[in-house]
């Protein structure tokens, strides 16, 4: 008895808990992409409004022309021991 009244209680809660997710699910999921798509166009507009304000950005570049603006500085080049680190003399023992 005690069996057929945790079988049926188990059905009873998944056949629940599959109505309410059929009808909650589609509607989390329209609520996420819907967000998701306020928030693309929200940063695309952001985008094009800096490149609006932003003439050099603006114009057009020739094809195969190739500007650098940023160049990282380089780290001097040191030479000798200082760069290899220290050296330990050893005899070999037999």
């Amino acid at each position: 008895m005690g069996f057929l009244k945790f079988l049926f209680i188990a059905i009873l809660v998944l056949w629940v808990v599959r109505l309410v997710a059929a009808r909650l699910l589609p509607w989390l999921l329209r609520r996420f992409a819907t967000k998701m798509q306020e928030q693309a166009y929200r940063e695309f507009q952001s985008q094009h409004q800096r490149q609006a304000g932003n003439p050099r950005e603006h114009q057009r570049k020739t094809e195969g022309k190739i500007n650098i603006e940023y160049i990282p500085p380089q780290p001097t080049n040191q030479r000798g021991s200082r760069q290899a680190g220290e050296f330990v003399d050893f005899e070999e023992m037999k």
